[in-house]
């Protein structure tokens, strides 16, 4: 890294942290100078922008030479780097990235000495989720303004559904195979709870096994491992990981909605203390997967075993299955919310959780965690227009494939555009399908 080079982030507490490890000059610049206009993007759904801040805007529009964006790692961060991406195009200042996993000063000054040329598919993965939640806002916004109700988020209004659904009953189909259980997924990998008693299925099921070299616990769940350990309230968990991070005591914890794009899992580099205390330190596995398919039916088993030990099960030749279905009891608990996101395959989002229990839509009392009035007529609007739980978890899972599938950039947004307009039943199936096509 070139010390001429301009380094802009976001946050004070990065800024000085970079201040103190290079010599370089730091812009701390607000990421909103610029935002999508109405709606944000065009008949191709390529984003449009305007200026909110006119002298914002020209300060990074009169910067030269080689410019590096360092920020937090992840979609949810990505805004500044899309919209300075947007105002240096064709200037004459050369844009990077440096995606700050560490703050100590070592982690910085290795993440500074090489940053990284910008990802098209990055920026365009960031202006997919930011088109998203003007799609979804935009159809339920005029209709929480007719009830005084401020729009938290679609993030947020997912963990309000994911909470509702805790606390109705569910069932959940499982397979069983000698000692070997699997569970029911959908084509993403997440867990399928069936609102209705599902029907007994039987016959013989196709077997794929995977085996790969793991850790347990998984490293990429702390966040969830955590809260389960601990006992303080949301926001107090959040101020002191936070906290940690631009102490330099630990990586970014945090994921955005489970997607894992350019983060790490959680490292400890001293002592661990406060809640890092309860941090469990990851073993080497062997991570087995096995997929069980029967026309449009799948299961999954995953079972992790320490290395040198061998599989409890043979892969079966046929999988002759016993089926048994688990009623889930409905419970209104931080454990059982937890337990929904794993079958989501998601770690807890702070932000969008903790934007519930300020617009009083979630109260959190000890572990234990309840509706309000607010959120119940928030979730009556939701089931007005159609937006249930299995579309914004389609929507999530959409936004992933934008990630690793470049082609599916227009149909899945064309998809997230449908869902969040059309009242019909969500046909999941077919829409992941699609969206998976090459």
């Amino acid at each position: 890294m070139d010390s001429t080079a301009t380094i802009v982030t976001s946050r004070k507490e990065i800024a000085d942290a970079i201040r103190a490890s290079v010599p370089n000059k730091v812009l701390e610049v607000g990421p909103s100078f610029i935002d999508l206009d109405e709606p944000g993007f065009n008949a191709d759904f390529e984003p449009q922008f305007r200026i909110v801040n006119p002298e914002g805007e020209q300060v990074i529009r009169s910067l030269r030479g080689e410019v590096i964006c360092a920020i937090p790692p992840g979609l949810h961060y990505g805004n500044l780097l899309l919209h300075l991406a947007h105002t240096v195009m064709g200037g004459q200042a050369t844009l990077s990235y440096a995606p700050m996993h560490e703050l100590d000063p070592e982690g910085i000054t290795e993440t500074l000495k090489c940053p990284q040329a910008i990802s098209p598919w990055l920026l365009t993965s960031i202006a997919a989720r930011r088109i998203t939640e003007k799609l979804l806002g935009a159809r339920l916004i005029p209709k929480l303004k007719d009830q005084a109700l401020s729009y938290p988020g679609w993030q947020s209004l997912f963990c309000l559904q994911l909470l509702r659904d805790t606390a109705t009953p569910s069932w959940r189909r499982h397979l069983h195979f000698g000692t070997c259980t699997a569970v029911e997924i959908d084509s993403f990998g997440g867990t399928i709870f069936h609102r209705r008693y599902p029907r007994h299925v039987g016959g013989v099921f196709k077997v794929v096994q995977k085996e790969i070299t793991a850790q347990w616990p998984d490293p990429n769940c702390s966040v969830n491992q955590l809260l389960r350990d601990t006992n303080p309230d949301f926001r107090k968990c959040w101020q002191e990981l936070e906290q940690a991070y631009f102490s330099g005591v630990c990586s970014w914890p945090f994921h955005y909605g489970g997607v894992s794009y350019g983060e790490r899992p959680l490292q400890v580099r001293s002592r661990p203390a406060g809640l890092l205390k309860h941090l469990a330190t990851p073993r080497p596995a062997r991570r087995i997967i096995r997929l069980y398919q029967q026309n449009h039916i799948r299961f999954r088993s995953v079972s992790l075993y320490p290395e040198g030990c061998p599989p409890l099960n043979r892969l079966p030749t046929k999988a002759q299955i016993k089926l048994t279905i688990d009623p889930q009891i409905p419970r209104s608990t931080l454990g059982a919310f937890l337990d929904r996101l794993d079958g989501c395959q998601m770690n807890l989002h702070f932000p969008s959780f903790l934007k519930l229990i300020d617009s009083d839509y979630v109260q959190a009392s000890e572990r234990n965690l309840t509706i309000t009035p607010k959120g119940q007529t928030l979730l009556q609007q939701m089931d007005q227009i159609g937006l249930t739980s299995q579309r914004l978890y389609l929507i999530l899972r959409l936004l992933e494939n934008i990630q690793t599938d470049e082609a599916s950039y227009a149909e899945v947004l064309t998809l997230i555009q449908g869902n969040s307009h059309d009242n019909s039943q969500v046909r999941s199936e077919s829409a992941t399908e699609a969206a998976k096509r090459p």
